[in-house]
């Protein structure tokens, strides 16, 4: 390998090797970083084996910053009342949906693809107003559809449906969605297709995030991009380069540290997460919290435990978050029961109070 390697030629290889690289380091080995990158050192072995042993003397800097994080919850999604539907769960108004989340203690909220489309003028201020009073922050739609669809006309549906988003979002004065590369097949865009990290793929989806950004001109919702494992986009470097060959600062991320996890990075989560801040710092407008443990010989890796049973470095991830310039929304998501949800919310409270990192109200 050369002595030098520009910082776009190296994002470029990151996002070829799709995160995944023999000796199990974040970032090419050998390579002089340029400015605004984080070099990993080397480690013992590389020249022999799959070395995915942390290097000695990671860097865990845990003094936390001023900025107070907001806590959201999957278990406490906007749920708005609905023509038709009953029962004791159903709210029985805007401002309801909207105490139900302050009630269970949490202070942000995000809502899925299409809630708030419909929503008519009247039905946008008492939400607006019912936010206010419960001082909860709305402030994701999260679209889950494919934005590189093999076939053309629901890949045309999928980015008219980021579009509406997009344009909901606006007025209910939410300033995020988040949005996915996508992938090849056509039946799930999670599973893993051998195309899902070609050129083309990547050019595709690059194009069709242009054609959103055309057809809401003048909004000012950020794109907030999240790394998916088996999408394209699923490493800090292939964040940066989807924003630089868009070429919009409306690209911004939806950080989930666990989506970006391979076997090489699963005991360096503080190594990952340090690069993820470093390179992509004040474009983070959205953060996930999940936890990951590898649970068979081959590499399987699991989400779904409760935060801090897994292998992810929540005193490093909190404290990045403290330093950033205004307050950022963390989502504990993808657990199985309400009582999974407490304990995960009772660790992020304790972890944070022993670092002194402020959680807000």
């Amino acid at each position: 390998m050369s002595e030098h390697i520009s910082r776009r030629q190296l994002i470029a290889a990151g996002t070829a090797a799709a995160g995944v690289c023999s000796s199990g380091n974040l970032l090419a080995q050998g390579a002089a970083p340029a400015k605004g990158q984080v070099p990993l050192k080397n480690v013992w072995g590389e020249d022999f084996m799959m070395q995915w042993t942390p290097p000695e003397n990671v860097k865990r800097d845990l003094t936390p910053g001023p900025t107070p994080i907001r806590i959201s919850c999957e278990a406490f999604g906007l749920r708005l009342p609905r023509a038709g539907r009953s029962g004791p769960d159903q709210p029985q108004s805007i401002g309801d949906a909207v105490k139900r989340v302050r009630d269970g203690g949490y202070s942000a909220v995000e809502a899925p693809t299409n809630a708030v489309n419909d929503l008519t003028d009247s039905q946008i201020r008492e939400l607006r107003a019912a936010l206010q009073e419960f001082d909860v922050e709305f402030y994701t739609i999260h679209v889950w559809t494919n934005l590189t669809h093999p076939d053309p006309a629901i890949k045309e549906r999928n980015i008219r449906t980021y579009i509406t988003n997009i344009e909901a979002a606006e007025r209910a004065g939410v300033k995020n969605i988040v949005m996915h590369t996508g992938g090849a097949d056509p039946q799930n865009q999670d599973k893993p297709h051998p195309l899902n990290w070609s050129r083309a793929l990547w050019e595709e989806a690059v194009a069709n995030t242009k054609k959103v950004i055309a057809a809401t001109s003048g909004s000012k919702v950020n794109l907030g991009f999240e790394a998916v494992n088996s999408h394209n986009n699923n490493t800090p470097q292939s964040h940066v380069r989807l924003k630089q060959d868009v070429g919009s600062d409306r690209v911004k991320v939806t950080l989930d540290p666990t989506n970006m996890f391979h076997p090489g990075v699963y005991f360096r989560s503080a190594e990952l997460l340090n690069t993820c801040f470093e390179l992509l710092g004040e474009d983070i407008v959205v953060a996930h919290a999940k936890d990951i443990q590898w649970t068979s010989m081959t590499p399987a890796l699991s989400e779904g435990f409760v935060l801090g049973e897994g292998v992810m470095d929540y005193e490093v991830y909190l404290t990045h978050l403290s330093r950033l310039k205004y307050p950022r929304c963390l989502l504990i998501e993808h657990l199985k029961d309400a009582a999974m949800y407490e304990k995960s919310h009772d660790f992020l409270k304790q972890t944070a109070a022993r670092l002194g990192v402020k959680l807000y109200a």
